[in-house]
């Protein structure tokens, strides 16, 4: 899980600046001989200030993680619930029951087929669609697990867009690290043409 931690590992506040507060992003002291190896350019035991004005979504990354945790939690929820349906019974998708009756010797009979999708086409293009007879007593059995599979198709399509959500918000928080990174580097780059001067 992204936390605020790993974007900001080593923010410590040191004043405030209108609404939000001026920081100091304080890096490691490393070896001079390790600097030109360095792929990100780390101060030798030097501050930079991070004026947080120019990163005003700073302001809501707490929420946005506790939002995105809680849809992490949501997400795994629906999986644990369709989980506890499969595991309840049979689960049946894209099956239906059509009942059907005969008359015999003047009296009406109703009788009962499965029928359910083959996920094949006919040539017109049509759906493949098979039958089979069922018995009255296996009726309820079978309605049951149509009922499972429609409940399992409904918690899928809530845990997609769950984490379409998830994906977006995770977009927001990589963006702002990103963002953060971008100006920390030039105003170091800024910081060691000075230095250099």
């Amino acid at each position: 899980m992204i936390t605020l931690r790993s974007l900001l590992p080593s923010l410590e506040p040191t004043a405030v600046v209108g609404q939000f507060p001026m920081q100091t992003l304080a890096f490691e002291p490393i070896e001079s001989g390790q600097f030109s190896n360095s792929p990100t350019p780390l101060g030798l035991g030097t501050s930079l200030m991070l004026n947080l004005d120019e990163f005003p979504e700073l302001k809501w990354l707490s929420t946005y993680l506790t939002y995105l945790h809680s849809l992490q939690s949501e997400c795994d929820r629906l999986s644990h619930a369709i989980q506890s349906i499969a595991e309840a019974g049979n689960v049946y998708r894209d099956y239906w029951i059509e009942p059907y009756t005969k008359t015999k010797k003047g009296k009406d009979y109703t009788y009962y087929q499965l029928r359910w999708l083959t996920g094949e086409r006919k040539k017109s293009g049509q759906p493949k669609v098979k039958t089979k007879h069922l018995s009255h007593r296996a009726v309820a059995e079978v309605q049951a697990a149509i009922a499972r599979g429609n409940q399992v198709e409904a918690l899928e399509k809530e845990r997609r867009q769950v984490e379409v959500e998830i994906e977006r918000i995770k977009y927001l928080v990589r963006g702002t690290g990103r963002r953060l990174h971008r100006v920390v580097s030039q105003n170091f780059k800024g910081w060691e043409g000075k230095r250099d001067e």
